[in-house]
């Protein structure tokens, strides 16, 4: 646990301001009626760790009288974690995911000139239901049920993201200029790639060079068999971060699948494959849990939905990939005394890549 709170700490936003929030909030046409106040609820977030996001209670002043009108604002921090972090593209794509009726706080308003926080923002309706934590298998809506329940609970995660990917990649043209690259996944892997070296590359020459030389090299050279053997198939809108800390529950219902940042033009089954990689992520340190269902049942329950399940290796093997990457990144916030946690997820992520991929993916300990 101390080691997400170290994570995540890296990236929380200073206070904003109740006055600018409601001058801003105000000169909205669509509230229906007149807003007369906001309250901010300071209590810190148990889980995000490249935005900041204020929950928020305005008060509107209606014909029948006064009303509460629950939101969120979420704000750029000024890439505090992803330095090609956007927050318009975040709020078109809940725009048009949320029109095909998925489930997702509803994106209201964008302050793109932010002027509520100093970098662009956007107010969402909140959603009812109990708030993801960083640590999913310690503490949070996972935990508070029996181990049926928890299972109910995570293939329906599978079961949503297979809805996620049905929607009309068209919808979301704008992603299409994300990254360089002549193919969609050549944009997204050089995407990923931007990212790591722009962490990791600093850090190749410190203290603990020899680790970050070997998790780089050991990333990169993944990078490239994704871009070698990169399926010929048509894109589709893929969210880019499916870990189970950005869903929300209502019951065993998914009520919402938060944080947009990472959404790309992609393969739909890599997203699966995060997830994957997230459960074994978050489980590895954490007590043992009852009633978490295996890969195949997790497999069955997206593919019985999405109706196929194509280019499952390679798609795993990108899904593992990309969260080995974002793993690390976020790592390298950990204090010295807790090394021994980085090198433990570092070890075993590169286990579970050497089994889906043992050609590419030596089995070796970091040094």
């Amino acid at each position: 646990m101390l080691a997400g709170q170290a994570i995540t700490a890296g990236a929380r936003g200073g206070a904003v301001a109740s006055k600018a929030l409601f001058a801003f909030v105000a000169k909205q046409g669509d509230l229906g009626g007149k807003i007369i106040g906001v309250e901010i609820d300071q209590t810190p977030r148990k889980a995000g760790a490249s935005s900041g996001t204020v929950l928020v209670e305005a008060q509107v002043q209606t014909e029948d009288g006064t009303r509460a009108l629950p939101l969120v604002f979420r704000y750029d921090l000024g890439g505090a974690f992803f330095k090609q972090y956007a927050l318009a593209p975040q709020f078109w794509t809940m725009r048009a995911v949320h029109a095909s009726g998925f489930p997702l706080p509803k994106p209201l308003w964008l302050d793109e000139a932010g002027e509520v926080a100093g970098h662009p923002g956007a107010i969402m309706q909140r959603v009812r239901g109990a708030a993801p934590t960083i640590t999913p298998f310690n503490d949070g809506p996972l935990m508070a049920v029996g181990p049926a329940e928890r299972r109910t609970m995570l293939l329906n995660a599978a079961r949503t993201l297979a809805r996620l990917h049905s929607v009309d990649p068209r919808a979301v043209s704008h992603l299409d200029a994300r990254g360089e690259g002549a193919s969609f996944i050549a944009r997204d892997v050089n995407w990923v790639l931007f990212e790591l070296r722009h962490t990791v590359n600093p850090l190749r020459t410190g203290p603990k060079a020899a680790f970050y030389n070997h998790a780089s090299e050991t990333l990169e050279r993944i990078a490239r068999y994704l871009l070698s053997e990169a399926p010929d198939r048509p894109p589709e809108l893929a969210h880019g971060d499916a870990n189970i800390t950005n869903f929300m529950y209502d019951g065993v219902e998914v009520a919402a699948l938060l944080d947009y940042e990472l959404s790309h033009i992609g393969l739909g089954e890599a997203d699966l494959g995060y997830q994957l990689a997230g459960f074994s992520h978050f489980r590895l340190l954490a007590p043992p849990v009852d009633g978490v269902p295996s890969d195949e049942e997790m497999v069955d329950a997206y593919a019985s939905v999405r109706g196929k399940l194509a280019d499952w290796p390679y798609a795993r093997l990108m899904g593992e990939w990309r969260h080995a990457t974002f793993a690390t990144m976020g790592m390298t916030r950990l204090p010295p005394e807790l090394a021994h946690v980085e090198r433990a997820y570092w070890d075993a992520a590169v286990e579970r890549m050497h089994r889906i991929a043992p050609d590419v993916v030596a089995m070796e300990r970091a040094p």
